[in-house]
C-alpha cells in the first residue's frame, strides 16, 4: 500500500506538500497539487480512515520561539545551524515550522493565545533568557501544550542542551596544559548558558589550584564585538596581564582579536585567545581561533525529535538531553611550555 513518503518520493517534493495537496490546502501551488493527485491516484493511495481522523486533530505546525536582538534566526550561524537541524527532521516527518522572533514585539497579546490561535502543535523555545519575561511566563504556565526548551531550561519541560560546563571545562584544561597560569575570562550576559561556564571556570581553576585575580573575570554581551573588545581593552591594562583571553563566543573574539591588535599586540605571541560555539567563521581565521565546537546541527535535530515524541506520547515525563562538544585547538593558543 502506499504511503504520502511513496508519493512525496514519487513527486521529488515534502511529505507536508503531499499532505496539503492532499487535504485541498490553499498554500500549495494548483500545478503542484495537481502532479501530486495524479501520482497518488496512479499509486492507487487510499487514506486510512481511522488515521486520518486521528491526524485531522493536528495542524503539523510547529511554533519555533526565540529571542534574538538581531535580524531573523537566520543572521549568526549558531542559532541558524540549530535552526536548520529543527527543520530537517520537521520537513522528513511533514510538518511546517513558523519562527517567531519576540524580540520584535510581533506578537499581539500573551504567546498562550497566540500559540492556540495558530493552532501549533508543540513548541520549540530558543534563548529563554534574554529579557524575555513574557515568554518565561508562558512556559511555566503552560502544562498542556507540547514543548522542548532548545539550550534552555524550564521547569517540567523537556529539554535539549549543550554541555556547557563540560565544555568550558576542557578548554580551560587545554589552555592549562598550554602553559597558560593567567586566565582571564570575558563571558556573556547573565544567562542559563553563561552560568554554567562561569560555574565551569571557578571550579576548574579551583581544581588546577590557579589563581583568579579580581578583574579577571567581565561581563560583556553575546555576538557583541564592541563590547567584548571593551573588556579586553580593560584586562590588557591590569598588571600583571593575563597570558590567554576566554572569549563569549566565536563571533565576540573578532573584537578582541581586532582590540589586541589594535594595541600593537600580537596573537597568540603576545597574548593567546580562545572562542566558544566553533563556527566556520573561526577556522578561516588566520591565525584559526581556539575554540570550543558545540554540536549546533545535532541540538536541532534531537529538538525537534524530542519535540514529536512528545506530541506522540502526551503524557510522557519531562527529560534533559545534553550534548557534549568537540575541542578545536586551532592556533590561538601559544604553547608556554616550548622556550
Amino acid at each position: 500500500m502506499s504511503t504520502l513518503k511513496d508519493i512525496a518520493l514519487r513527486c521529488n517534493c515534502s511529505i507536508a506538500a503531499v499532505s496539503k495537496a492532499l487535504n485541498g490546502r490553499p498554500d500549495i501551488s494548483p500545478l503542484t497539487a495537481q502532479r501530486i493527485r495524479e501520482a497518488a491516484s496512479e499509486m492507487r493511495y487510499v487514506p486510512n480512515t481511522a488515521a486520518r481522523t486521528l491526524i485531522t486533530t493536528f495542524s503539523r505546525i510547529i511554533g519555533l520561539l526565540f529571542y534574538l536582538r538581531g535580524t531573523n534566526i537566520w543572521e549568526h550561524e549558531y542559532h541558524s545551524r540549530i535552526a536548520a537541524g529543527i527543520q530537517e527532521v520537521m520537513e522528513q516527518q511533514g510538518y511546517d515550522i513558523t519562527p517567531v522572533n519576540i524580540a520584535r514585539k510581533s506578537v499581539v497579546g500573551n504567546y498562550a493565545d497566540y500559540c492556540k490561535h495558530r493552532n501549533y502543535d508543540g513548541v520549540l523555545v530558543l534563548s529563554l533568557e534574554h529579557d524575555a519575561s513574557e515568554l518565561t511566563e508562558f512556559v511555566l504556565s503552560n502544562p498542556v501544550l507540547p514543548m522542548v526548551m532548545v539550550d534552555a531550561s524550564a521547569p517540567n519541560h523537556s529539554a535539549v542542551i549543550s554541555d556547557n560546563y563540560t565544555g568550558m571545562l576542557e578548554l580551560l584544561r587545554y589552555i592549562h596544559s598550554r602553559g597558560h597560569r593567567r586566565i582571564a575570562f570575558v563571558h556573556g550576559e547573565d544567562t542559563f548558558i553563561t552560568r554554567a561556564r562561569v560555574k565551569a571556570f571557578t571550579e576548574g581553576c579551583s581544581a588546577l589550584r590557579l589563581e583568579v585575580p579580581k578583574g579577571y573575570c567581565r561581563a560583556a554581551v553575546y555576538l557583541d564585538t564592541e563590547k567584548t573588545a571593551r573588556a579586553v581593552s580593560e584586562l590588557l591594562a591590569l598588571e600583571p596581564r593575563p597570558t590567554c583571553i576566554l572569549c563569549p563566543d566565536d563571533f565576540a573574539a573578532i573584537g578582541a582579536f581586532n582590540e589586541i591588535r589594535r594595541q600593537g599586540l600580537s596573537v597568540p605571541e603576545d597574548i593567546s585567545l580562545a572562542g566558544y560555539d566553533g563556527i566556520r567563521l573561526s577556522q578561516v581565521m588566520s591565525p584559526k581561533l581556539t575554540t570550543m565546537q558545540q554540536d549546533m546541527h545535532g541540538i536541532g535535530r534531537k529538538a525537534a525529535e524530542m519535540l514529536l515524541e512528545t506530541i506522540k506520547n502526551p503524557g510522557m515525563s519531562p527529560r534533559h538531553l545534553y550534548l557534549g562538544g568537540t575541542l578545536m585547538q586551532g592556533e590561538t593558543v601559544r604553547d608556554l611550555n616550548v622556550s
